[in-house]
């Protein structure tokens, strides 16, 4: 993607870090970390694949905004469905690139940045997903701090479920996954406001484009 007239590429970087991850052996926050970059590696196509830093965070570069609210409750999806305890806080910074390596540790831009400066003040904060943009994001931080108000809540049937319409599976494939029944996986889907998740999802790169207008 490019900017119009400047023809600067623009990155979605993605800084992110588990919550109470000193309530675990740090070989476990590890194996878990693991686990979860294998899975959104699968699932998303990166500019920069994801990798692990100071042993409970990683960061990564998206190849489309489009993919950036996707693959943040993709990952939150993922924990919450191991253990009710675990979370995880993901700071989304959308700008230009300066330098592109073959690791987001030796980049520089904006959007890391932005995503950087983000993840370091994202405990002050009640909602667990966050953007910054070049300019103004409140109206857009909003709307994912109404959506935190439904992540928040997800218990572990609950994000068990929501992972797999995440990743395309129908409530007959769920159900059979997870070994329970359809009416289940059904009743934990709307107890998840998977009918209000869903459009946010589709529509997040309207949204991002209503504020940053990119190629």
């Amino acid at each position: 993607m490019e900017m119009p007239g400047n023809k600067k590429k623009i990155g979605v970087v993605l800084t992110a870090d588990m919550v109470n991850s000193t309530s675990f052996p740090p070989e476990e926050t590890e194996q878990r970390l693991s686990r979860l970059l294998r899975r959104l590696q699968a699932e998303a196509e990166w500019q920069l694949k994801p990798e692990i830093y100071r042993g409970d965070s990683f960061q990564g570069v998206l190849r489309s905004p489009e993919q950036a609210l996707y693959v943040s409750l993709l990952a939150r999806a993922f924990l919450k469905a191991e253990a009710p305890d675990l979370d995880l806080r993901v700071a989304i910074g959308i700008g230009t690139m300066e330098r592109l390596t073959d690791r987001s540790g030796t980049s520089d831009g904006e959007a890391f940045r932005l995503s950087g400066q983000l993840a370091d003040n994202m405990k002050k904060n009640r909602a667990r997903i966050a953007i910054a943009l070049p300019g103004p994001v409140e109206p857009l931080q909003s709307v994912l701090t109404l959506l935190e108000a439904i992540v928040e809540k997800w218990t572990v049937p609950q994000a068990e479920v929501v992972l797999g319409l995440l990743t395309g599976l129908n409530r007959n494939e769920i159900a059979e996954l997870l070994k329970i029944s359809q009416p289940a996986v059904s009743q934990h889907a709307s107890a998840a406001k998977w009918w209000a998740v869903e459009p946010i999802i589709h529509d997040f790169s309207k949204i991002i484009h209503a504020f940053y207008p990119y190629d």
